[in-house]
């Protein structure tokens, strides 16, 4: 096993709308809003004169719909800028909630871009709280159920959060978020639901055809197909990549997706340089990070790897993965303690994963002081990685590397000479080394010490 098992980051593609429009003319979406609404006399029109309405089929007020402009603009201007601070997520959200109040309450449009203004700031539990509450306002809006139904998908919780989507799509089927993250989940199932996958992307884009995340999880899924043997069907990701960049050359997302492809075919040079530009488009992208960081620990380049998995780690403080790959870059520059600091970390955080137990193993095998204690330490952390490690064929090399044993001749040496023995008899080698130096250098303290 290499020290950090090599797994590529797969965006997990935000499906939320960012903005997005009020409706002219009657109808504007099904649902019943809880705001008060407008008058014929104070109603927003459009240019052509038909009454701005919201997803819930309200009429919007003049005064609110001047504060929503004034709101969304804020928040397009803000987001280009790509920095976000407190201040800033306040400001805006106070903007939406102007909105909101002039609509007499029950915006959900408005209410539920101050949740998305709240994720831009790291605010989750706050976001998720107004997503809720937009939802409230009109029990059919198709952006705040796919948001909720999206935090069910990053929880692990995949069953409920494809109800979700579901729903939402029954309710609006131009829900074009809830379309894209239920082609997520079935491109994970895999298999026949690869094809389920595709006709739901394509559902999206007849709907919006510039929905980027739609051709990232495209290409995605191609690339799935490509795994479970459709070759030729890389081809075809690689050309939505192209696509998607041809619409917009700074989505950064796309970047990473066609990093993970140059990967699949095998030129690491131009992954390397895709997985760079996601990095550099879009910091916040936590697996362009985490890619990046692989490509480059394979080059032994230490300290590009280091610099992308403390960006991961900031992202993502507990993710398992980026602790590791920290920790296995600190270990390269010769940082050891800061390396354990690390392994020991990600233990804290996953008890039950195999991984931190073998690279503390090798740390003390390889990289301390070769004192008995550490081989003692390392002999103890090895065994730890086998009974974590267990039957899974996924540690199968990494096991047989650990355990493999070689018969000795007299001398000590492996024979045949061609078998290599595995960590645990070399430490075994080791401390029987170091023990019987021991006992020769008391011996000679005694007899030095008998002579005087």
């Amino acid at each position: 096993m290499r020290a950090l098992e090599r797994r590529w980051s797969v965006l997990l593609v935000v499906g939320l709308w960012a903005g997005g429009g009020l409706l002219a003319g009657c109808g504007g979406g099904s649902g019943s809003g809880s705001g008060g609404g407008a008058t014929a006399a104070n109603a927003a029109r459009d240019e052509s004169g038909s009454v701005v309405v919201a997803s819930g089929g309200q009429a919007v007020t003049q005064e609110a719909f001047d504060h929503w402009t004034k709101a969304l603009e804020a928040f397009e201007k803000q987001d280009e800028s790509g920095q976000w601070s407190a201040g800033d997520c306040g400001r805006i959200i106070e903007l939406f909630e102007d909105a909101d109040e002039a609509q007499g309450g029950g915006f959900a449009e408005a209410i539920y871009m101050m949740g998305v203004v709240s994720r831009r700031c790291g605010k989750q539990d706050e976001a998720l709280d107004y997503f809720r509450k937009a939802l409230r306002a009109n029990a059919k809006f198709c952006r705040a159920r796919a948001a909720l139904g999206l935090h069910e998908l990053r929880s692990g919780n995949r069953g409920k959060a494809e109800q979700m989507f579901r729903q939402a799509i029954k309710d609006d089927l131009r829900c074009v978020p809830a379309y894209v993250n239920l082609a997520i989940i079935q491109r994970q199932k895999g298999g026949s639901e690869l094809d389920e996958a595709r006709r739901n992307l394509r559902r999206a884009l007849a709907v919006d055809s510039s929905y980027l995340p739609a051709f990232n999880e495209l290409a995605l899924v191609f690339m799935a197909e490509a795994e479970a043997g459709k070759e030729q069907s890389m081809d075809l990701a690689e050309i939505v990549c192209r696509q998607a960049q041809l619409l917009n050359k700074d989505y950064a997302p796309i970047y990473n997706t066609w990093g993970l492809i140059k990967m699949r075919r095998g030129d690491v040079n131009e992954a390397l340089r895709f997985f760079g530009k996601a990095r550099e488009l879009d910091p916040s992208i936590f697996e362009a990070h985490m890619n990046f960081g692989q490509v480059t620990l394979s080059f032994r380049g230490y300290e590009d790897a280091l610099q992308a998995f403390q960006k991961a780690v900031e992202l993502r403080p507990d993710d398992y993965d980026a602790v590791i790959g920290l920790g296995v870059a600190l270990r390269g520059l010769e940082r050891f303690d800061e390396a354990e600091q690390q392994y020991k970390k990600a233990q804290q955080l996953a008890p039950n994963r195999p991984e931190s137990y073998f690279n503390l193993a090798l740390l003390y095998q390889d990289y301390k002081g070769g004192t008995i204690q550490d081989y003692e330490t390392a002999k103890r952390y090895f065994d730890q990685f086998l009974a974590k490690a267990g039957q899974n064929p996924k540690y199968e090399d990494a096991v047989k590397a650990v355990k493999r044993r070689c018969r000795l001749d007299s001398q000590g040496r492996p024979r045949p000479r061609s078998c290599r023995p595995g960590r645990l008899q070399n430490i075994e080698m080791a401390l029987e080394a170091l023990r019987e130096m021991e006992a020769l250098q008391r011996e000679a303290n005694q007899a030095a010490g008998g002579g005087q």
